[in-house]
This record gives C-alpha cells, sequence and structure tokens, in this order.
C-alpha cells in the first residue's frame, strides 16, 4: 500500500453510537482540493489491470479507504473501502467531484476482516469537462457497523437446547425413522420434524407413505443427515465445517433457512480464485442469494482475471451462466468487464 499525501488531501472522522439500533456509526469525509496534481504523481500505467491507488487509513477507526486510477489517461477511477474486522456494515457514499454528483448506498452485508469492498466507479475522472486544474474530490462516506452474528450460535435457552437434543440419541418416544442413503436409521420424532420444515411436514399429511409406514427415505449421507437433525433439535450446526455444501443442498431441500444462512456464510470464509466458480455455481443451484451475491463481490474484486484463468472457468459450457456474471460487473463498469467481454465472446464462438 501506499499512502502518497504531501498536503494533497485531507480527511475526518466522526464516530458516535446510535441508542435505537445499537450500532456504531462512523463518517469519513476525505477530501483531495487539488485532484489533477494527485494525478500528475501518478505514472500511469499501459496496462489496464496494473492500477496506481492512493489509500488513506483513518485513525481510530476500522477503515480504510482507497482510490484506484486505470487506464493510459486515468479513463477510470474506482473507489474502495476495507474494515480491519469482520463486521456487519452498510454505508452511504456521497460522491463530489467538480460538476460530478453522485450518491450510493449499500444495505447490510457481512464484510470480512481486510478485503477491500467495491463502491463506485467515476469514468474519465480527468476529462476537462467535467474536472478544473483546481476542482476537488470529496468523498463522504457514512459506515452503521454491527457486530457479527457467529454461525452456529444458539439463540434458545441452553438448557433446553441440551434436552432437545438428547432425544436424538434417546429412541424411547421417538414414532418415525429417517434412513441416510447409506440405510443407517435415526429415530425422531414427527412433532418436532413438523415444527420445524414445511417439507418434512408434508411428509406426514395427506396420506403420504411416509404417514403410513413412519419411515422417510432420504438421499443424504449420514453425516449430513445427523447435522441436519442436530440443527432441527438444537438449532447448532457443530460440524458444519465438514461438508457445508453437501449441508447447503440438504438446507435447500427441507426449506432450513436458519441453516443455509449458516453454510452460506462458511461457504464465503471459504472462497479462493480456484474455488469461486463452483461456488457461484452451488448458489445460484440451490437459490442461495446471499453467498450468490458475495461471491460475485469476489470475484468483482480485483480477481476477475484470475478466476478467468482457472479449470473451473474453463468448464464452464453456459452463456447464460457468464452473461449473469458479466452483467454484474458491468453495474460498476469495471476493468472486469472486459476480461468477462472477452471470455464470453469466446464461449459464444466455440459453443
Amino acid at each position: 500500500m501506499e499512502d502518497d499525501n504531501s498536503n494533497r488531501y485531507t480527511y475526518t472522522v466522526k464516530q458516535y453510537k446510535s441508542r435505537e439500533e445499537q450500532t456504531q456509526i462512523c463518517n469519513i469525509i476525505w477530501k483531495v482540493p487539488l485532484f489533477k496534481r494527485l494525478l500528475g504523481t501518478k505514472t500511469m500505467s499501459r496496462d489496464v489491470d496494473a492500477p496506481k491507488y492512493t489509500v488513506v487509513e483513518a485513525p481510530d477507526s476500522l477503515f480504510k479507504l482507497k482510490v484506484c486510477f486505470l487506464g493510459i489517461n486515468t479513463e477510470l477511477m474506482e473507489i474502495y473501502y476495507l474494515a480491519t474486522t469482520t463486521v456487519f456494515v452498510s454505508f452511504h457514499l456521497e460522491i463530489e467531484f467538480g460538476k460530478f454528483k453522485e450518491k450510493i448506498s449499500k444495505d447490510c452485508q457481512t464484510v470480512q476482516a481486510n478485503e477491500w469492498q467495491y463502491c463506485a466507479t467515476i469514468n474519465n475522472p480527468g476529462r476537462k469537462e467535467v474536472v478544473s486544474y483546481h476542482a476537488g474530490l470529496q468523498l463522504s462516506f457514512t459506515f452503521k457497523v454491527a457486530p457479527v452474528v457467529k454461525a452456529a450460535v444458539c439463540h434458545n435457552t441452553p438448557r433446553l437446547s441440551e434436552d432437545l437434543g438428547t432425544l436424538l440419541t434417546d429412541a424411547s418416544y421417538s414414532d418415525v425413522t429417517m434412513k441416510s442413503a447409506e440405510g443407517i436409521q435415526f429415530r425422531v420424532h414427527k412433532n418436532v420434524l413438523a415444527v420445524r420444515s414445511e417439507v418434512l411436514r408434508a411428509h406426514f399429511e395427506h396420506k403420504m407413505r411416509e404417514s403410513i409406514s413412519n419411515v422417510v427415505e432420504t438421499p443424504w449421507e449420514a453425516e449430513v443427515l445427523r447435522d441436519v437433525l442436530t440443527y432441527v433439535y438444537t438449532d447448532k450446526v457443530p460440524q458444519v465445517d465438514d461438508a457445508p455444501d453437501k449441508l447447503l443442498a440438504a438446507a435447500d431441500y427441507y426449506q432450513l433457512m436458519g441453516l443455509k444462512s449458516i453454510c452460506e456464510e462458511v461457504l464465503h470464509k471459504r472462497l479462493t480464485v480456484e474455488n469461486a466458480i463452483d461456488t457461484l455455481l452451488l448458489a445460484e443451484l440451490h437459490s442461495a442469494n446471499s453467498l450468490r451475491q458475495s461471491t460475485l463481490e469476489y470475484i468483482k474484486n480485483g480477481r476477475a482475471v484470475l478466476v478467468s484463468k482457472t479449470e473451473s472457468w474453463a468448464n464452464i459450457q453456459s452463456v447464460e451462466f457468464i452473461k449473469r456474471i458479466y452483467d454484474f460487473m458491468m453495474a460498476g463498469e469495471t476493468s472486469s468487464v472486459y476480461v468477462l467481454a472477452t471470455a464470453l465472446h469466446e464461449l459464444i464462438r466455440t459453443g
């Protein structure tokens, strides 16, 4: 990182706590009085994927801010922020730049520590009709921060959760059996299953086979089925890290939205350049909208070129799938668009 301030910019930070929402509010105003002078310090690259940037660290706050300059003649300027710890945050950004003014807001989302988050793009920031030599750039951020609720935390009374968990190991009053794909049996209780999952409730209504035999066959491996039932009884998933992808599929099937959210969070934390496409496909398959959004943000955040060189990318067969990624990138008009447009053209040509 570089912080190349030589009286070329200033910033102010104000923080306070909202009594109503119990959230931390952080206002950061970053001013660049002589924007053209800042541009003059940047030796622009002819490689659009090798941006020059300026970073501001706001003291006594969780945040850093960054502007990136891309292209030979500064065709694009991108704005990012970073949180130094994992937080649940929303932000509002007001951009004032010569005659250009824009307001951008983003709803609450979990942001991982020390990962740059894309905010906005300004096209052709150096052109004369927009900004004179003496014009200034002002970025006014308002962050609303709440603590992240960790996955698998039980919100019930601990004793109640423990007591319900014992029902899984004590078959004395069970009235139905669930079978794993391997045939391993779990003795469970219709009323618990029915109150937790509309899908499981349907098995015991309308004279379904399961309501007569009191046996529910499932396609899930024993470990996955055990984790599903543990969540159903206790609201906990101690082994969620073992197979979150398989558990996500089961949670989607039984419409266990809380379990689904926990799996999405675990999979988000495991994102890498190599598995981003597979994770995105998984998210779309199981309508995991939060995971889909966070994966697209991960790719967009300066990783599109690397992702496009992976084996998973090379194995994509769907033009529509790449179009959806392309459309998401287009919303920010970043340099990643050029990479994806080329890939989309190639897939259409060879398809």
